[in-house]
């Protein structure tokens, strides 16, 4: 498969620019003017709001719910459910803490509704850090894209993110085309995996009900 774009567009399909959701109003693709991609300003405006009052909804969770199986056993590093680090004082006591619910770990296993309550607890930390960097409001299909993006990149990345950087210099119609660099292995061959989810999470950031 041969991967390539033009500014604003998705991997692999350049004939549309992707949506930009702004706070100040959102942004439709038309097409391309040369290499220039052109936009329309909707009468349907994705609202944004302070990141602190976003929570995760069902685009990150079922995305992720989707893509990855759940370790059902305690690995010996600690790790269970869907990637999730059990810490300390959770081994010490013997149990996770996930929206008032106790998933206990006396057995070592959870069940696959445990693991997705904790994948919950996972989307959670992961928003209280971007609470911390972002200071412009988000749309809930961009912060449901943060949230998938950073659950693979590791929430120790957000603070020094080139798409953290965008947001917060209002460089809203480059984030899609940050979001999808990096797609090589060491090797200098594009990873097909790795470039089909970053192209889902752009489409998720651009997501527009009705023009999407």
């Amino acid at each position: 498969m041969i991967f390539d774009k033009k500014k604003g567009s998705i991997l692999n399909f350049i004939q549309m620019p992707l949506n930009v959701i702004t706070p100040y109003g959102t942004y439709l693709g038309l097409n391309y003017d040369g290499n220039k991609p052109k936009y329309i300003l909707s009468h349907v405006r994705v609202t944004t709001f302070d990141v602190k009052e976003l929570v995760f909804s069902s685009l990150s969770k079922d995305y992720i719910l989707k893509k990855e199986t759940p370790t059902l056993e305690i690995t010996p590093d600690n790790v269970i459910g869907y990637n999730y680090k059990v810490t300390p004082t959770e081994l010490k006591y013997g149990y996770i803490t996930s929206a008032s619910k106790r998933i206990s770990l006396d057995t070592g296993k959870i069940t696959p509704a445990e693991a997705s309550f904790v994948l919950e607890k996972q989307l959670r930390n992961i928003g209280n850090v971007l609470e911390e960097f972002i200071f412009f409001p988000l749309g809930q299909p961009q912060y449901d894209a943060l949230l998938v993006h950073f659950y693979y990149e590791g929430v120790d990345t957000i603070k020094d993110s080139p798409i953290i950087e965008l947001i917060n210099s209002e460089s809203w119609f480059d984030i899609t085309d940050e979001i999808q660099t990096n797609i090589k292995r060491s090797n200098g061959r594009v990873d097909e995996q790795l470039a089909a989810r970053k192209m889902s999470i752009a489409k998720m950031w651009s997501y527009v009900p009705g023009f999407s």
